[in-house]
C-alpha cells in the first residue's frame, strides 16, 4: 500500500475509535423543567404568581385585584392600593 492509504486508514481507524462510544452512550433524558410559579402565597407580594389559584385575568390599572393580590396583601396596609392603582 502507498503512505498516502495507509495515512488514511489510520485517520480513518481513530475517527473510528473517537467516534465509536459516543454512539453507545444513551441520549441525555429529558430535563422536566418547572413551571414559572410557585405553591403558596408570597406576603406582600401581589404580583408573584402562584400555582394554587388558575390562571389571573389581565391586570387593568384601576381595576378589580385577582385573588392571589387579595390574600398576598392581607396584612399590609397600601399594598392592594398599590398593585391596585401603580404601574
Amino acid at each position: 500500500m502507498s503512505g498516502f492509504k495507509v495515512r488514511l486508514a489510520g485517520a480513518a481507524a481513530a475517527v473510528g475509535v473517537l467516534v465509536a462510544p459516543s454512539m453507545l452512550v444513551d441520549p441525555p433524558a429529558v430535563q422536566h423543567e418547572a413551571e414559572p410559579c410557585y405553591n403558596g402565597i408570597v406576603p406582600g407580594n401581589p404580583w408573584a404568581t402562584s400555582c394554587n389559584f388558575g390562571p389571573r385575568p389581565p391586570r387593568v390599572r384601576g381595576g378589580l385585584p385577582d385573588q392571589t393580590a387579595v390574600i398576598a396583601c392581607r396584612g399590609w396596609p397600601g399594598c392592594l392600593s398599590w398593585y391596585i392603582n401603580g404601574p
